[in-house]
C-alpha cells in the first residue's frame, strides 16, 4: 500500500507539499498539483484515512456533489435528499464545483478524508469519459450518479430519460401547428443535454421534418446564457416556437422575448424542461417536461443507504418518468394539462 512518503519521494516534494495538495491546494503552485496528483493517480495512492481498506463505525454522513447553484433544479433536489437523509439517521454535506474538474477532485477527496459513507454525483459530464476514475471510487464507496445511466460502472444511477421527454414535447408542438421550432441546447461537450436534443431531433424527423441549423444554437446552463442565444436565433430566423433544455434557460428566453416586445404566445411559444417552482409562478407560466424531483432525491438516497449499509445489495439503474405539462406560454389552458 503506497504511502504519503511513497507519493513525495516519487514526485520529488516534501511530504508537507503533498499534504498540501491534498488539504490546500491553493497555496501549491499548478505545475506541482499536476506532477502530485500524477504520481498519486500512478500510484492509486489513497488519503490514509480510508488506505486501511475498511473503517471501524460509519459516519452516518455522505457527500452531494452538484455542478452549481445557478439551476434551481439542485436547490430543489437537495432540499429532498435532506429531507430523506434525515429520515435515515444521516447527514447530507453538499460541495458545488462550479463545473471545474480540478475543485471536483478536491472536493471528493475531502469528503473521503472525511470519510463519508457515500456519494451522490451530479454530473453534466459523460459517465464513460470518467471510467477509470468512477471504478476506483466505487471500490472504495457506494456511489450514485443523476441524470444518466450507469452505462455498465458499478454505480447505480437516478435518471429520467431526456430523450423521451423533448421529443414528446417537440411531437406537442408539431401537432399544434409549428413547423418552425428552435430549440437551445447545451454545448455538446454536456451528454445530459446531448440527450435531450437528439429527442427533438428525431421527432422533428419522425414528422418528416428537416433540420434547420438556423434554429439550433448552442447555450450554457444558464438563464443568460439562454438571454444571449435567443437573440442569436431571432437574428436569423423567424421561430414561431422555441424550446429550452432547461427551465433555467427558458427563463431567459421568457426574459429576451418580454424584453423585446415579442407576445407570448401570441407570436413566439416557449417550453422548458425540469419544472422548477419559478416556472409556474411567472407570466406566463412556462410549459415544461416535468423530472419528479421529489422521488429522484428519494430514490438516490434511499439506494445509496441501503448499499452503504449492505455492501451486498446490487447497483441498480432507476429510471423515472417524466411528463409533459402545458402552461399558458404555449396556449391558454383553463389549467394545467398534464401528458405522458
Amino acid at each position: 500500500m503506497p504511502t504519503i512518503f511513497d507519493v513525495a519521494r516519487r514526485a520529488g516534494v516534501s511530504k508537507t507539499t503533498v499534504s498540501r495538495v491534498l488539504n490546500h491546494p491553493e497555496l501549491v503552485n499548478e505545475e506541482t498539483k499536476r506532477r502530485v496528483r500524477g504520481v498519486m493517480e500512478e500510484l492509486s495512492y489513497t488519503p490514509s484515512i480510508l488506505a486501511q481498506g475498511m473503517r471501524a463505525q460509519r459516519t452516518k454522513s455522505f457527500g452531494v456533489v452538484i455542478p452549481d447553484f445557478k439551476n434551481l433544479y439542485y436547490a430543489e433536489f437537495l432540499e429532498h435528499v435532506e429531507i430523506a437523509a434525515r429520515h435515515h439517521g444521516y447527514i447530507a454535506i453538499i460541495c458545488s464545483t462550479d463545473i471545474d474538474p480540478d475543485r471536483e477532485r478536491e472536493y471528493i477527496t475531502k469528503l473521503l478524508r472525511r470519510q463519508v459513507d457515500g456519494l451522490i454525483m451530479c454530473w453534466y459530464k459523460s459517465v464513460t469519459a470518467h471510467r477509470d476514475f468512477l471504478v476506483k471510487l466505487a471500490k472504495k464507496l457506494p456511489v450514485v450518479i443523476m441524470d444518466q445511466p450507469s452505462q455498465g460502472m458499478p454505480v447505480s444511477s437516478v435518471y429520467t430519460d431526456g430523450f423521451k421527454g423533448i421529443g414528446r414535447l417537440t411531437k406537442y408542438f408539431i401537432e399544434n401547428g409549428h413547423r418552425k421550432i428552435a430549440i437551445i441546447r447545451s454545448l455538446k461537450k454536456y451528454p445530459v443535454g446531448n440527450s435531450r436534443y437528439e429527442g427533438y431531433v428525431a421527432a422533428l424527423q419522425k414528422q418528416g421534418l428537416d433540420i434547420d441549423e438556423a434554429l439550433v444554437v448552442e447555450s450554457e446552463w444558464t438563464a443568460e446564457g439562454a438571454f444571449e442565444a435567443t437573440g442569436r436565433i431571432l437574428a436569423r430566423a423567424e421561430p414561431t416556437a422555441i424550446i429550452a433544455v432547461t427551465d433555467l434557460m427558458a427563463l431567459g428566453v421568457l426574459k429576451y422575448l418580454n424584453d423585446n416586445g415579442y407576445d407570448v404566445p401570441g407570436e413566439i411559444a416557449i417550453a422548458g424542461f425540469d419544472d422548477i417552482s419559478v416556472s409556474s409562478l411567472v407570466s406566463p407560466r412556462i410549459t415544461t417536461v416535468a423530472q419528479p424531483v421529489d422521488r429522484m432525491a428519494w430514490e438516490a438516497t434511499q439506494q445509496l443507504i441501503r448499499r452503504i449499509e449492505n455492501r451486498h445489495v446490487r447497483n441498480r439503474d432507476i429510471e423515472l418518468e417524466n411528463r409533459l405539462i402545458i402552461r399558458e406560454s404555449t396556449e391558454q389552458p383553463v389549467e394545467d394539462k398534464v401528458t405522458g
